[in-house]
Parts: C-alpha cells; structure tokens; sequence
C-alpha cells in the first residue's frame, strides 16, 4: 500500500516475487487528493458517511455501522468491477492490469475522499474476499512513518515559525541531499527492523508484520551483520 513510485513497486515485486505467483501477496495503491484543503476533506467525510447510510437505508440493511455497510456496498460493486481487463491476442488469452480503481466508501476525516487501486491479480478471489481486503486498505503505516521522520530528523522538519511570527526560520534545514538520504535510510532501517510497536495483541516489528523476518533485531546486529 504505496505511492505510485516505480522504485517501490519493483522493490515489492523482488522481494514478493514467490508470493505474488501464488498469488498470497497483493499490492495495493491507497491515493488521495494532496491538494484538496481541510474543510473540503471534512465536508466529503460528512457527505460519504450521508450516502453510505442512505445507501444501506435503501437497500432495506438493518445496520448504520458504517464499516459493515461499506463492506456490503463493496462486495456488490465487484460483482462487476474488476482490477485487471481480460487481452486476447493470438497467443492466448491473459489478464492485464486495467488502471480501474475504486473509491473507497470510507472517507478520512483529514483527507476526504480516496481512491484505491490493485496492482495484482485478484480474479481468483470472490467479491466478498475482495471487499474484505480493500476495505483495509489505507496508507496509515505509510504516514507513520513519514512522522517519524519529521519528528527524529531535525534537518527534515518542517521551516519553524519565527519568534515574532512573521516569517519562517530554516535554521536546522539540510542543504544536502547526500546526508538527508543517508539519515533517512538509517532510519529507515531501524525502523523497519528494530523499532516493534503494539498492534492487535502483539509487538512486532514492521518487518515482521510483512513476514520478512522472525525477530526484533537490535542495531549491533545491523551494523555486524550479526
């Protein structure tokens, strides 16, 4: 659940690559509108949480729950919305990645409306299935850990307010792109690798969590190779 970056797909791709065959791993893009302002975000979570009650209204559903209703509303558009568009050619028959995503019908508070898309071959999944993964789409873990790295690198944080007010203040700001992509993959790093967090009952890291490694590793066993 990424941004559309080529770097990271392929990235996720190599790393995946077994999984994806089987397929037990799916890529999903979580995409909103950056330029939209927080009122307009606001106003499209009021106006979504209206059409989504109103929807199970109408379709006689006894609940207001908004995830179950979401969850319904999903599992009826893919009984004919699809990811990826069947080509014909001389050789066969195949599936390709369609570019056909889906609003989600839970919108944010903070970001309204957003748009949510699979990269991956979902057809041999049931719609129901399909509404149960992307209704837990989102991009939370992404901007986790976008705060992290405002919030532990100084030379990456915002321009400070001055004390009068009146302008900004870049006194800590990097100038040198070279040492901001090292502090980032060092913390990149330690964060994936060696900083667990609660979730769900247990305190895993967010390696762990992805399944690429059995254990919490401290940071004399990344720098030794340990």
């Amino acid at each position: 659940m990424t941004d559309e970056d080529q770097s990271l797909i392929t990235s996720f791709n190599r790393v995946f690559s077994k999984e994806i065959r089987l397929p037990d791993a799916h890529r999903f893009l979580s995409q909103t509108d950056k330029t939209k302002t927080r009122k307009q975000a606001r106003e499209e979570f009021e106006q979504a949480k209206f059409d989504l009650i109103d929807w199970g209204t109408r379709r006689g559903y006894g609940t207001r729950s908004l995830r179950k209703l979401a969850y319904l509303q999903l599992t009826e558009s893919f009984e004919t919305h699809t990811f990826h568009k069947e080509v014909t050619t001389a050789f066969g028959t195949h599936l390709e990645y369609a570019d056909n995503p889906i609003s989600h019908p839970l919108a944010t508070i903070d970001r309204g409306l957003r748009s949510v898309d699979c990269l991956t071959n979902l057809s041999s999944l049931e719609p129901k299935a399909v509404a149960s993964l992307i209704i837990n789409v989102n991009d939370n873990a992404t901007n986790v850990f976008i705060q992290q790295v405002r919030r532990r690198l100084p030379i990456l944080e915002r321009p400070l307010t001055t004390a009068r007010g009146d302008g900004k203040s870049y006194i800590y700001s990097n100038f040198n792109p070279k040492y901001a992509q090292m502090a980032i993959t060092i913390l990149r790093t330690y964060y994936n690798f060696c900083f667990p967090f609660k979730s769900n009952g247990t305190r895993e890291t967010p390696a762990q969590r992805l399944g690429i490694t059995d254990k919490i590793f401290d940071l004399n066993q990344i720098i030794y190779l340990r």
